[in-house]
């Protein structure tokens, strides 16, 4: 009896205090320690996954749709050309006028006398207004190359600036997500002006055209 209440060896033969044939809980041999399981990767470190602070496996500038930021857009060259385009409506238009007030017959028209008629004024305006050309030229190359060098896409300001200068401002604040008040307002104004252009060309050429029918006659 004595044996039986000192130490039960058949009965219990695991000590309470140390079972052997149990893990220890606070040193668990037969399971990972959770403070550092090797059996599953670390939560601060997941080797088997990438630092979601640096994801190795994702470039970081294609999280969330993220672009490269564009930069500054200098509008130096860009107020040149507002200065450029109108003033070559408003020469072509003296020029057209000169022009077809100096054709007085098909006469004149067939020898060029009217040419002299014209006088210095028309070959000074003639010769400004092939610079105003050129410089137009330069000037929207190298405003187009300062949008591109900033990261914005230029397609529609070539486009604008070969085939249909007065949406060229606009595009560009579109593009360039600034305002648009301005640029509408010059859009209409020059726009305006191209239309009293051409309505004024057509009326002279086509008075132009009944004097020298009536000339022939």
């Amino acid at each position: 009896m004595d044996s039986n209440q000192n130490g039960m060896y058949d009965n219990n033969p695991q000590n309470q205090q140390n079972p052997y044939g149990q893990p220890n809980q606070q040193n668990p041999y037969g399971q990972p320690n959770q403070q550092n399981p090797y059996g599953q990767p670390n939560q601060q470190n997941p080797y088997g996954q990438p630092n979601q602070q640096n994801p190795y496996g994702q470039p970081p500038y294609m999280n969330n749709g993220y672009m490269q930021p564009h930069g500054e857009v200098k509008d130096i060259f860009c107020n040149i050309l507002l200065v450029i385009m109108p003033l070559r409506i408003i020469i072509s238009l003296i020029i057209n006028i000169a022009t077809f007030s100096a054709i007085s017959d098909y006469k004149s028209l067939m020898n060029g006398s009217y040419a002299s008629a014209l006088g210095g004024a028309y070959t000074v305006l003639s010769i400004f207004s092939n610079l105003l050309f050129i410089a137009y030229i330069v000037f929207v190359i190298l405003d187009i190359v300062g949008v591109s060098k900033a990261k914005y896409k230029i397609t529609g300001l070539v486009l604008f600036a070969i085939f249909l200068n007065p949406g060229y401002y606009i595009w560009r604040a579109y593009v360039l997500g600034r305002k648009k008040t301005v640029p509408i307002i010059y859009t209409a104004v020059y726009s305006v002006l191209m239309v009293v252009n051409m309505i004024v060309t057509f009326y002279y050429s086509f008075n132009m055209s009944f004097s020298i029918m009536n000339s022939m006659m």
